[in-house]
């Protein structure tokens, strides 16, 4: 059983802190060394403080931090503290406020942001914490709250009841944090936004979210699905207009959703364009959606689907890409049109496609 996180300013090394634990649960070194597969004597050595443990931060020892952390008991983070602290000096991490929650949310986030894990963790509450918890608070009260609407003074009861419920601690790392363990669900923290979003592909959630914006005086957001702005058509011959950077989300003239098996971490960054015509006709049917990966260029393989568009013209075109030397030759996907044979420093743009909607 994994415990609550400790104090750990006491402790001077990580081989106390170790000795303790195993002494604790009545378990053996010898254990611990078939487990991590190293010698006896090895693990002897670091639990004596004779030597310093791996720097179990490093991602080429996180398998190391995951059997540290399941042998001795303790979250992975109270193990990551005490071996800092050692190494590098750096002081404990504060508590969490809520721990069981944190959890939980750490497992959900969404993030291209590998930075923002390691800020939640630094921070007793982080503000992306506060108030996800405070929108997961609201869904749960309208799917176990009835007769909501329908009073004039169901708005006031239940931004009330909101109140009372986000203060409550226990209700926070009980209630609240198995019923959306249960449950499948994501969110995003948008820093620049001072925002968050939950997507759920629960449809209670998704209902949820909606009368929540009714109950606010908010504009509904569809459930919060992920979407992706639609650009332009594209077609084999004929290309469409590009404006370098790519345009913001929201600004194209349409929205889809992410399709599954596409990174929903990336629904922010994605852009798409439809087929048209029947120049694609052998491969892609007049109507699909192709959804585009911006800044791609060092993902793309032989045989990739690429949106692409040389220096001497603004229109972007779409073909399949295979690499010869320092040169692409962009072949055609329909006989009537040539491929392509161009050289890197000829591209103003290389983004792959990453999935296509029929």
């Amino acid at each position: 059983m994994i415990t609550s996180r400790v104090t750990v300013l006491a402790m001077k090394t990580f081989g106390e802190f170790a000795r303790q634990r195993i002494k604790r649960l009545g378990k053996s070194q010898k254990s611990l060394a078939s487990t991590l597969g190293v010698s006896p004597a090895y693990v002897s050595q670091v639990l004596t403080g004779k030597k310093n443990p791996p720097d179990l931060g490093r991602q080429r020892n996180r398998w190391q931090l995951k059997v540290w952390s399941e042998f001795l008991g303790v979250v992975e983070d109270e193990v990551l503290d005490v071996v800092r602290f050692q190494l590098h000096r750096v002081p404990p991490r504060p508590k969490a406020r809520y721990a069981k929650m944190r959890q939980v949310l750490l497992s959900r986030l969404e993030s291209i942001d590998a930075d923002i894990s390691e800020e939640i963790r630094a921070l007793e509450l982080h503000p992306a914490e506060n108030m996800v918890i405070g929108l997961m608070v609201q869904v749960f009260l309208v799917l176990h709250e009835e007769n909501l609407g329908d009073r004039s003074h169901a708005l006031t009861r239940f931004k009330e009841m909101c109140v009372t419920a986000r203060s409550n601690k226990d209700f926070i790392e009980g209630d609240l944090a198995r019923f959306f363990s249960d449950r499948p669900f994501s969110w995003i923290w948008d820093s620049e936004r001072n925002d968050v979003r939950l997507y759920s592909d629960s449809s209670d959630i998704r209902q949820s979210l909606d009368r929540i914006d009714e109950l606010l005086g908010k504009a509904p957001v569809s459930g919060f699905r992920r979407t992706a702005p639609v650009v332009g058509h594209v077609s084999a011959g004929e290309g469409f207009e590009y404006t370098d950077g790519g345009f913001p989300a929201g600004e194209g003239f349409d929205r889809v959703e992410i399709p599954p098996g596409v990174d929903p971490r990336l629904s922010t960054r994605l852009y798409c364009v439809r087929v048209r015509g029947d120049s694609l006709r052998e491969f892609i049917n007049e109507g699909a959606t192709l959804f585009i990966k911006p800044e791609s260029w060092e993902e793309i393989k032989d045989g990739d689907l690429v949106i692409f568009k040389d220096r001497s013209q603004n229109r972007a075109f779409v073909k399949k890409v295979e690499f010869s030397g320092d040169n692409l030759i962009l072949k055609s996907m329909n006989s009537q049109y040539r491929n392509i044979v161009l050289s890197k420093s000829e591209l103003s743009l290389l983004e792959r496609v990453l999935s296509v909607v029929f």
